[in-house]
C-alpha cells in the first residue's frame, strides 16, 4: 500500500442531477476512504429535487459545491470543474453509485507502481433492480485496448465489461485530452469516447476487485441496456462505432470542424440503421409474442367470439 511520503492528492468529482435518494452514500463513501488526500467537487447539474440542500449539510474541509442554474447535461458541468482541479489524479464517482473504503488507495498505487500509466478502472458489482452480475471484465492494457478500440466490432454488448465511471486517470491525460468532447452533450457514449481517446496514446488497467458498486435502477441508462434498446441507444452505438472506425482505419476525425459535411452524412446512416434494428426488432418481439402460449390460449378464447360475429 502507499506510504506517508508518497501521498498525491487525488481530485474526486461527483457529477449530480435529481439523485436526492442516493447521493449522500455516494459522496460519503468518498470522505470515508482510507486513502483520505482528497478534494472532492460535488456537482449539481441544476437539480429540481433536494438533491443541492443535501450536498450543502455536508461538513467536510475537502469538499467544494458547484451547482448550475440550469441542466449541462453533464459534459458541460463537468468539464467546467475539470479546468480547477488540482490533483495529481483524478477520478469520478457517479451519484447513484458507491465505493469501497479502499477503491482509491488501489487505484492511486497501480498509479505509483506504473509512471507510464494513464488511465486505471476496477471490478465493480451491481445493485438494485437486477440480479445480474458482471462477466469477466478487461483487466489489462491489451485487453481494455481491445475494448475500447474496437468498440465498433463490440457495440452489440448488452452489459460493458468496464463500468467508465470508475475510471482514475493522470493529471497528463486530463491535459493532453481536455476532458469529454463536446459534441457527445446529452448522448450515452460520452464517456466511452472519451476513454477510447486516452487509450489511444496511453497504457491502461484494472484493479481486480470489485469495488465500485453500480447502481441499475428504473430509468438509468444500464437498466434500459438489461430491458432492451431503443431507438435513441442503438442510434448512439451505431454513431460511435462509425466515428471510431473512421478514426482508426482511415485516420479521419469526423469531430474536427473540417468534416461537418461527413459527420452529417455519417449521423443520418447511424440513424437509418438504427431505426431499422428498433424495427426488427419489435417484429420480433411481436414473433415471439405470437408463439407464446399465452397468446394462443387468448386467440383459442375468443375464436367462439369471432365466429359468432360472422
Amino acid at each position: 500500500m502507499i506510504n506517508s511520503v508518497q501521498r498525491p492528492l487525488v481530485s474526486v468529482l461527483i457529477p449530480c442531477y435529481n439523485v436526492s435518494e442516493f447521493v449522500e452514500r455516494a459522496v460519503y463513501s468518498i470522505l470515508n476512504q482510507s486513502y483520505d488526500h482528497l478534494e472532492v467537487w460535488l456537482i449539481d447539474d441544476a437539480s429540481t429535487d433536494k438533491t443541492l440542500s443535501i450536498l450543502n449539510k455536508i461538513e467536510d474541509k475537502r469538499i467544494n459545491i458547484v451547482s448550475f442554474e440550469e441542466n449541462t447535461k453533464k459534459i458541460g458541468a463537468v468539464n467546467s470543474v475539470l479546468k480547477k482541479v488540482n490533483g495529481k489524479f483524478i477520478t469520478f464517482q457517479d451519484a447513484d453509485d458507491w465505493s469501497d473504503p479502499d477503491r482509491i488507495a488501489e487505484q492511486v498505487s497501480q498509479f505509483l507502481l506504473n509512471p507510464d500509466l494513464g488511465i486505471c478502472f476496477t471490478g465493480y458489482k451491481y445493485f438494485g433492480n437486477s440480479n445480474a452480475q458482471p462477466r469477466q471484465i478487461a483487466l489489462t492494457d491489451v485487453d481494455l485496448k481491445k475494448e475500447f478500440l474496437n468498440f465498433w466490432k463490440n457495440r452489440d454488448i448488452i452489459v460493458a465489461p468496464t463500468v467508465c465511471s470508475s475510471m482514475m486517470i493522470t493529471q497528463e491525460v486530463l491535459k493532453s485530452t481536455g476532458g469529454y468532447h463536446e459534441y457527445f452533450r446529452g448522448r450515452v457514449a460520452e464517456d466511452i469516447h472519451w476513454i477510447y481517446r486516452i487509450l489511444k496514446n496511453y497504457p491502461g488497467i484494472t484493479v481486480n476487485k470489485p469495488l465500485y458498486h453500480y447502481n441499475i435502477r428504473e430509468g438509468s441508462f444500464t437498466q434500459q441496456q438489461f430491458t432492451g434498446k431503443n431507438a435513441k441507444q442503438a442510434y448512439s452505438w451505431h454513431l460511435l462505432s462509425k466515428i471510431i472506425h473512421k478514426d482508426i482505419y482511415e485516420n479521419i476525425d469526423l469531430l474536427m470542424d473540417v468534416n461537418k459535411e461527413e459527420l452529417l452524412k455519417t449521423e443520418l446512416l447511424a440513424c437509418e440503421e438504427a431505426l431499422t434494428e428498433s424495427i426488427l426488432a419489435a417484429r420480433q418481439l411481436q414473433e415471439n409474442y405470437e408463439r407464446s402460449m399465452s397468446f394462443r390460449i387468448g386467440k383459442l378464447l375468443l375464436k367462439p367470439i369471432h365466429l359468432f360475429y360472422k
